[in-house]
């Protein structure tokens, strides 16, 4: 694939490579897809917004994964 295809995002401070036009729901593993769908945990960005496992990513954005305390 040609790399322009490509954005880089940030999980936790991890890089994440992906395709554009995936969802925030693609770059998390199983097990925190599952926890966010049972309500035990939540994904924000940077700024503390609340995202869903549908939201758009955008080049260089940064997402945090929250537990529901």
């Amino acid at each position: 694939m040609e790399e322009s295809k490509k954005i880089k995002v940030y999980l936790d401070g991890k890089e994440v490579l992906i395709f554009k036009g995936m969802k925030v729901k693609h770059i998390l593993s199983t097990e925190v897809l599952n926890a966010v769908r049972k309500g035990g945990k939540y994904i924000v960005t940077s700024d503390g917004h609340n995202v869903g496992l549908e939201g758009n990513l955008s080049q260089g954005e940064r997402f945090f994964i929250k537990k529901h305390t």
